[in-house]
């Protein structure tokens, strides 16, 4: 092979090698590199304090948690150790604990799970002369439970204990009028009562 312009030849190769050169030292923009995952925006809470009012504008409940989470992609607040002290004026109070909850978005309830326990307190009314308690009170045992602090109401239908002072009944599915302090269950319902 011979080169007719051996000049030209050479401006060509290494026109060529420089090109080479630069391709591989600036890889192509073209091609796209996967995105790095994004944290959603939200709150974060450690030592949460949530205080909900009822119609008349006095204070309902408390709720308390270890930690709080707000995701802005659903609104939900999820908890960890969540307890709530839930003191309608001139009823009965109750102290709810569980070892996590949340409270949806679209929903003005509280969602407890995990070892939830719903005790009521000695109210003023039960209290007899000399300061003495007529009345134990009201200890609720389960795995889940919605309270709806507005209609005053706590509701399951999951297994449940009740236990006041040695006697306890286990039913499965339970309704609680926290306004009346009343109970209500749904089936399966078994009963020990001691003298």
């Amino acid at each position: 092979m011979e080169v007719q312009h051996p000049g030209r030849f050479a401006v060509l190769v290494v026109a060529a090698l420089a090109s080479t050169w630069l391709v591989l030292r600036n890889p192509s923009t073209d091609v796209e590199t996967p995105a790095a995952p994004r944290l959603g925006l939200g709150y974060y809470v450690r030592d949460a304090r949530l205080t909900g009012s009822g119609p008349d504008g006095r204070i309902l409940y408390r709720v308390t948690a270890a930690a709080a989470e707000q995701l802005l992609a659903d609104g939900t607040i999820t908890m960890q150790d969540v307890a709530v002290d839930y003191e309608p004026a001139a009823q009965v109070p109750w102290k709810l604990r569980a070892s996590r909850g949340q409270i949806p978005p679209d929903r003005n309830i509280i969602e407890l799970a995990g070892d939830v326990t719903a005790l009521t307190e000695v109210s003023p009314a039960a209290t007899g002369s000399g300061g003495r308690s007529s009345a134990a009170p009201l200890l609720i045992r389960t795995d889940y439970l919605e309270l709806d602090p507005e209609a005053y109401i706590a509701r399951t239908e999951r297994m449940v204990a009740v236990e006041r002072d040695r006697d306890t009944l286990r039913a499965r599915g339970m309704r609680v009028y926290l306004k009346q302090d009343r109970l209500q269950f749904s089936a399966e319902v078994r009963g020990r009562f001691l003298p």
